[in-house]
């Protein structure tokens, strides 16, 4: 970025005078630019209506047929079919007018005239006698006037389907039948399309014709006179045509769609309807648009012409490339001319500028490395090849020199003969040196030859590096690592090391030298390698699973033989990694448990053993800690009191067990609280009513005592109980037998 900022800082001059000239050339540019796009929507304004105009005359013409036809039947209103149909075919209106589909003489016919009027024009075999043999109206409305087409010409498969239609019940032409005959005028119809022909749209122009009209009709003078409707159908295609083919000539689209009646364009809710549209360059978006309105009777149009591009000339656009290129060019050149009269002066001023910068760089570099010497911690001293001291900083003098005689210029050796010798590479060592203060430092001695461009060695420089500190703490810990390995060899643990493999690197530990066993053996085997170890392959794949997530893990149980001794091992691990974070393994410690599980297994025997024995007994028998809250009972005490021993355990003795007097039903105070509370051992037996959670109640004979551990603290209380609901009966009876 900074680069960048400077070349255009030394080229300001050339760029300014260039960013100038192109903002000159732009703006006259964009200005031409402009009147062309002017001149390109004039262009585009003047063919829109050219074709408007083109389209409307052709509209007119037809429209002209049908006024001259108007006249003449308004003149013979009683003109008959061959007469209307001679009429049309001397006027060759068919070949003039080529948009031109047919064109129709309508009849307004009672329903009482019906049969009359079917009869009639069926009997007329004059014109096209099989077209009208089979002559019959539709759609057939019996309850008003229809307007019936009887009179067609030309008469061909696709106009014939006109003959008899009932107009007053189209719904493309209804209202503009209706519009025409209330108000006298010719109008045009919007567009539809023909039976079976859906692409041949056509539209049509209505004529109403009136017998005796009076001078100023009203709308009901001008239903009552009116004797029928001339219509022509005409077809959008052909109508159409010319203007297609312009628009594909200049690549132009176009829209024409149909506005509604004039009386109707400017409601809100009227929507105009498409007649016909062509696009040249679909995905294209509208460059310039030009709308023109063609004028129908009582009816609109709208054509709308897209221009996809500039309507210009095609060489507009070349020559406004070619003069923005000739207006770059000589920007270019006026702004090269400017640099060069600008750098001109400024280069012999930079080279004297940039001589003394240099200069001053130079010195204070100079300064700067002279300073940073002489201020470092490290002595250095600087001899000439005849051994003559030129240099030596700070540090140098302070320790090699304490009386201030200072070393420059002195030949005498300082720490040893390699400073004064042939030094041709460099060379590092250690070496003691007795300080003034009579403390021996270990310092670093690094001698390195100071040659010229032939190679030849003409100084040497000795860089002396104070190691005391380092040295003192090498001597640390290599006692440190001696004491570790004592404490290894005589704990009773042992560690190890596995690699990346999970196999044993390094086994050690004083454990081994008790059981005469060499820890070699387990170097370079991985721990499954070495046995089973009493587990199952599922816990040794559970186990290498562990390993392979790099997990770490404790007290992992496994047995072992060694020598003839079978001992059960547990070890720990924790994976450990490089400074680059790379796995490198596994370390950990193991011990021999085997003597706790031996001792585990007796104390479960034991504890198994008196289980079986407090269960057999007849007595009931309940244990509780020092608060008096339950700690166990056996199957004869858990029958007796209705209490299972997992719900009963963690609740006061209080709550599961209730000893009442036998004569006066009165609770009698716990034993178990007054062996605790009096302290002493045991408590005497006694007779008593134990009340049990069902609401049962047994004779009972009860005793308690104090349980102490082996350092003679206690440690809770015992309550035993048995039931001699029998012995009672049997005391009982005796003292009847003597009563």
């Amino acid at each position: 970025m900074k680069a960048l900022a400077a070349f255009f800082y030394r080229y300001f001059v050339f760029f300014a005078t260039l960013m100038l000239g192109c903002l000159v050339v732009f703006g006259s540019i964009s200005l031409i630019q402009r009147q062309l796009l002017h001149a390109a929507q004039d262009r585009l304004d003047v063919l829109s209506t050219g074709q408007a105009g083109q389209l409307e005359a052709r509209l007119v013409q037809q429209q002209e047929v049908l006024l001259g036809l108007q006249a003449a039947i308004t003149l013979d209103p009683n003109l008959d079919r061959l007469q209307f149909y001679n009429l049309l075919l001397q006027s060759n209106v068919m070949y003039r007018h080529q948009g031109l589909l047919a064109i129709g003489l309508a009849h307004p016919v009672a329903p009482d005239q019906l049969a009359e009027h079917i009869a009639k024009a069926r009997s007329d075999k004059r014109v096209a006698p099989l077209a009208y043999q089979n002559y019959k109206v539709e759609p057939l409305n019996e309850k008003s006037t229809m307007l019936l087409l009887d009179y067609l010409y030309p008469i061909n498969r696709l106009t014939e389907q006109f003959l008899g239609n009932n107009l007053s019940e189209s719904k493309a032409l209804q209202d503009g039948l209706n519009l025409a005959r209330d108000s006298g005028r010719m109008l045009a119809s919007e567009i539809f399309t023909l039976p079976g022909h859906q692409r041949d749209a056509v539209f049509c122009l209505f004529a109403p014709i009136y017998s005796n009209l009076p001078a100023e009709p009203d709308v009901a003078n001008r239903r009552e006179h009116h004797v029928g409707t001339v219509i022509a159908f005409i077809r959008i295609n052909p109508t159409l045509q010319p203007l297609e083919k312009t628009m594909q000539h200049y690549g132009l689209g176009w829209q024409l769609s149909d506005q509604g009646y004039a009386l109707q364009t400017w409601a809100n809710d009227h929507v105009a309807s498409e007649i016909s549209r062509q696009e040249v360059a679909v995905g294209h978006g509208v460059k310039q648009t030009s709308v023109q309105l063609v004028h129908l009777p009582a009816r609109q149009w709208r054509l709308q012409i897209n221009a996809y591009s500039e309507l210009l000339d095609e060489h507009q656009n070349e020559w406004l490339i070619l003069a923005a290129g000739v207006g770059f060019i000589f920007s270019l050149i006026i702004a090269s001319l400017m640099q060069y009269l600008y750098q001109s002066r400024q280069w012999s001023l930079n080279i004297l500028a940039q001589a003394q910068d240099e200069e001053s760089e130079l010195r204070a570099q100079m300064q700067l490395l002279s300073q940073a010497v002489d201020e470092n911690h490290d002595p250095i001293v600087l001899r000439r090849a005849d051994g003559r001291i030129v240099y030596a900083n700070k540090a140098a003098n302070l320790l090699f020199a304490p009386a201030g005689r200072g070393l420059l210029g002195k030949y005498e050796v300082i720490l040893s003969q390699s400073e004064v010798g042939d030094i041709h590479h460099p060379a590092s060592y250690l070496v003691p040196f007795k300080a003034a203060e009579d403390s021996v430092k270990q310092l670093q001695v690094l001698l390195q030859p100071i040659k010229n461009k032939a190679l030849q060695t003409i100084a040497s420089a000795m860089v002396v590096h104070d190691m005391t500190a380092w040295h003192e703490q090498m001597q640390e810990l290599k006692n440190s690592n001696d004491r570790l390995l004592e404490m290894v060899n005589i704990s009773s643990d042992w560690f190890w090391v596995q690699d990346s493999e999970f196999r044993f690197t390094e086994v050690a530990g004083g454990f081994f030298a008790r059981l005469d066993f060499n820890p070699n053996f387990f170097i370079g085997k991985c721990r499954w390698e070495l046995g089973s170890g009493g587990l199952s392959e599922q816990e040794w794949d559970e186990h290498r699973a562990l390993l392979a997530a790099r997990q770490p893990y404790r007290d992992f149980e496994y047995t072992s033989v060694i020598g003839r001794e079978t001992l059960i091992f547990s070890v720990s691990g924790q994976p450990f990694y490089d400074e680059q974070g790379q796995f490198m393994g596994y370390r950990g410690i193991g011990r021999d448990i085997t003597p706790i599980r031996h001792a585990q297994k007796a104390l479960y025997s034991e504890q198994q053993r008196a289980q079986a024995t407090l269960e057999s007994i007849a007595d009931g028998v309940i244990t509780t800690d020092v608060f008096g809250r339950v700690d166990y009972l056996n199957p004869v005490a858990s029958s007796l009191i209705g209490w299972e021993l997992q719900a009963a355990r963690g609740q006061m003795l209080s709550a599961i067990y209730q000893s009442v007097d036998r004569s006066s039903r009165l609770p009698l105070p716990e034993l178990v609280s007054e062996v605790l509370k009096d302290g002493g051992e045991y408590h005497g037996s006694r007779r008593s009513m134990l009340l049990n959670k069902f609401g049962l109640n047994f004779q009972v004979e009860e005793c308690a005592a104090r349980i102490r551990d082996e350092q003679t603290r206690t440690i809770g209380a015992v309550l035993v109980f048995r039931d001699i609901s029998n012995w009672r009966d049997l005391d009982e009876r005796a003292e009847l037998t003597l009563d």
